[in-house]
């Protein structure tokens, strides 16, 4: 089982609005809402994390839902805070590198991701990973050049769609999450093939979504 929801939240209300913000606010955990605490001077950062806590909302209601069977749904922020009936006070336990995971038996595994104007959510009963990137960096061969592998570097130079570099900056990402290691163990490896080496033992999803580009990683 695997779904995966997008919220587009640049919305001038999750920066401006104060009553718009304290009802939004009002919908997500306790955890995240203490969290909001230290970004009150970071507008952009406080609207991504109120959104990302919606979305937790939204999404795992929806995983309960059997009618809700699409695997990569966009919505819109007026339709989540539309559907958040009821506000679950989640528990979370952090593994290693701060992956969080639900406390409790049988919850689902989820993991997060926001860039571009969209948070991203992956439900899934495996260890998943998620990672989405804004598609308008323009730096992309400066940085593979320093962090990837010899035949990366290559490619992502001989790549005219400049497209590349996110595909492989997202499927590391994604893994890092889903194993729970974060990226770093995985920026210098060769992930070109995604049928060897360190990628094989997953299961891979790449869409593209207006600028952005995202993939998902699940555990076999």
């Amino acid at each position: 089982m695997l779904k995966i929801y997008l919220l587009k939240y640049e919305d001038p209300r999750l920066i401006s609005d104060t009553a718009f913000m304290e009802a939004a606010t009002e919908k997500i955990d306790s955890r995240r809402k203490n969290g909001l605490q230290k970004m009150k001077k970071n507008s952009a950062g406080r609207a991504a994390s109120i959104a990302a806590g919606l979305l937790i909302q939204y999404a795992y209601e929806k995983n309960l839902s059997e009618e809700d069977s699409e695997c990569v749904r966009v919505v819109s922020l007026d339709e989540v805070l539309d559907s958040i009936q009821k506000v679950r006070d989640f528990r979370y336990r952090i593994g290693r590198e701060g992956k969080p995971y639900f406390e409790g038996e049988g919850e689902p595994y989820f993991n997060i991701s926001h860039a571009g104007g969209f948070a991203a959510i992956a439900f899934s009963d495996r260890e998943v990973g998620i990672d989405i990137q804004n598609r308008r960096n323009t730096k992309t061969v400066q940085m593979a050049d320093r962090f990837f592998s010899k035949e990366e570097k290559a490619a992502v130079r001989a790549d005219k769609s400049g497209d590349l570099f996110f595909r492989l900056w997202t499927r590391k990402e994604a893994l890092g999450k889903c194993t729970g290691e974060g990226v770093r163990p995985y920026l210098d490896v060769n992930i070109l093939n995604l049928g060897v080496g360190k990628a094989t033992g997953y299961e891979w999803t790449e869409d593209v979504v207006e600028e952005c580009f995202m993939t998902v990683c699940l555990k076999r």
